[in-house]
This record gives structure tokens, C-alpha cells and sequence, in this order.
């Protein structure tokens, strides 16, 4: 009886045809927990910063797809919003830098704030994969009151 050879080509098709078919369990890297934006900044830090508030920090719920909590102050501006987004900070600028974003240098890399979007002061800063946006009414302080609250909430993403 003659053996038969296996060619080269017929091996590496069998092999190939053997993986395609495996179920070995492929394990992913989780992705990190989105932090609490309410935890980002104490209610003390945010008293000490804006005064006392009305009330306690209102958050929303994730699942709304918006990230974020609010406070609101007992005087002063009626409202701070701390949000969190994705995406690239330089398209933030774009989107709602307005004519003539202020830079931040040190809040870190082309971090911006928009001293008045329609009545408002808009900061957008990043840290890793997340980008923090504080928002309040625009005022005399407004762009103050929101350096002084990024530089606190940046420490903690």
C-alpha cells in the first residue's frame, strides 16, 4: 500500500477551517465606569466656590444618554451644570466655541471656554477619553466660578 502526503495547501485549509470554527471565549477589556458627575465636585467645594446652594446637586439619569448635575446656588447664578461628553475636544470648539473662544492652557491641552454662548459660559476641558463641560449663566465671575470648578472636577476623572 502506497501512504499518501499531505500537500502543504490541504493542512493549512484544514487548520484554518479548524479555527474558524473554535469557540474559545475571546476576552474584551471592559470599558471604565462613566464617573458621577455629582461626585466630581463636593457640595462643600462647590459652596466654598459659588456659595451656599438651594438645595442638593440634581443628577440626571444616565440611561437619557445625557451625564450630568446640577446645582443650583442660593444667589448668584441661578444654575451650574457639571456634564460629562465623548468625543474630541477640538470639535467641541467648533460646535460651541463661539466667535472667539478664550484657551485654558492650564486646564490642560486645548481646553476653551466660550465667555458668552447665548447667555451663557460654556467650559470645556478633557481628561483621558472624557470631556467636562461647566455651564452657568454668563456674569462677572461666570468664567472664574467655572475655572475654579474644573480645576476640582478634573482631579477626579
Amino acid at each position: 500500500m502506497k501512504a499518501q502526503r499531505l500537500r502543504p495547501t490541504s493542512l493549512l485549509a484544514g487548520l484554518a477551517a479548524m479555527l474558524a470554527c473554535s469557540t474559545v471565549p475571546v476576552a474584551h477589556a471592559a470599558a471604565p465606569p462613566v464617573p458621577d458627575p455629582c461626585a466630581l465636585v463636593t457640595v462643600a467645594e462647590i459652596q466654598q466656590i459659588a456659595g451656599p446652594l438651594t438645595g442638593t446637586p440634581r443628577a440626571t439619569d444616565p440611561a437619557s444618554g445625557e451625564i450630568s448635575c446640577t446645582y443650583e446656588p442660593a444667589q448668584g447664578p441661578s444654575y451650574i451644570d457639571i456634564r460629562l461628553h465623548d468625543g474630541e475636544l477640538s470639535a467641541w470648539k467648533a460646535r460651541t466655541g463661539g466667535k472667539s473662544p478664550v484657551s485654558l492652557p492650564e486646564l490642560g491641552k486645548d481646553s476653551f471656554v466660550n465667555p458668552d454662548a447665548d447667555g451663557y459660559t460654556e467650559l470645556f476641558a478633557s481628561k483621558g477619553a472624557l470631556i467636562l463641560n461647566v455651564s452657568l449663566p454668563s456674569g462677572p465671575t461666570a468664567v472664574a466660578t467655572a475655572k475654579a470648578i474644573a480645576k476640582k472636577a478634573l482631579t477626579r476623572l
